[in-house]
């Protein structure tokens, strides 16, 4: 029953605040954060950590927060949200209980996959998952809540791993607010392209370092 009042409240809160076209619209958020003052700092964060909790996506948010609040100050809102939105899903799922969480994703495999890898390989999985996208992100979290990964190290590592992807799309989507598609903004996103490949194989090889069969563990 308490599974059910919680997907209940998140599927009411989804339908009153209209999360999923305002979450979506690019247009519509960026003017309800700029319109909306100083108070715009506190909706941001709570309307990425709503987000997050009840499984939307949050590309757009990131986008929104580099385009207001610019490159380095969009990217420590986004860092912060993203944050403690991950925390508040795994601790969620700890609250909800293992046992009966189990019963309604424990056949599922993604929970599966994330079990086995850290069952196996511990916070090299978390690592490595992190970076590598194997798994949608949001479901990772309600996902690791139900493993025996400590809080801290989980909550750390989450943070420090999503940093690089918040920083660049963030710095991206303020430079082709300011500048508009020129040139330089084409360089500048082939090169965080780049950057983000590289980090994706260095983590790929770190697995193959620590023996860690991602690709195994995701069939």
């Amino acid at each position: 029953m308490l599974i059910v009042a919680v997907i209940s409240l998140l599927a009411i809160l989804i339908h009153t605040f209209d999360l999923t076209d305002l979450v979506t619209n690019f247009r519509h958020l960026q003017e309800l954060v700029r319109q909306s003052g100083a108070l715009g700092y506190v909706i941001y964060v709570a309307l990425f950590i709503l987000a997050t909790v009840c499984l939307l996506p949050g590309s757009v948010l990131v986008l929104v927060g580099g385009i207001v609040f610019g490159p380095w100050f969009g990217t420590l809102l986004s860092l912060v949200a993203a944050t403690a939105a991950s925390a508040l899903s795994f601790l969620l799922a700890r609250w909800l209980g293992r046992a009966l969480l189990l019963k309604y994703v424990g056949h599922t495999a993604t929970f599966q996959a994330i079990e086995r890898g850290i069952a196996r390989s511990g916070i090299d999985f978390l690592i490595l998952t992190r970076l590598i996208p194997l798994f949608p992100y949001n479901i990772q979290n309600y996902a690791y809540g139900l493993t025996a990964i400590p809080f801290w190290p989980y909550t750390l590592i989450s943070a420090l791993t999503t940093l690089p992807g918040i920083f660049i799309y963030t710095l991206m989507a303020s430079e082709l607010a300011a500048h508009g598609l020129t040139l330089a903004f084409i360089l500048k996103l082939s090169l965080a392209g780049l950057a983000l490949f590289a980090l994706v194989q260095a983590a790929k090889r770190y697995a193959q370092h620590k023996r860690v069969d991602l690709f195994e563990e995701e069939r």
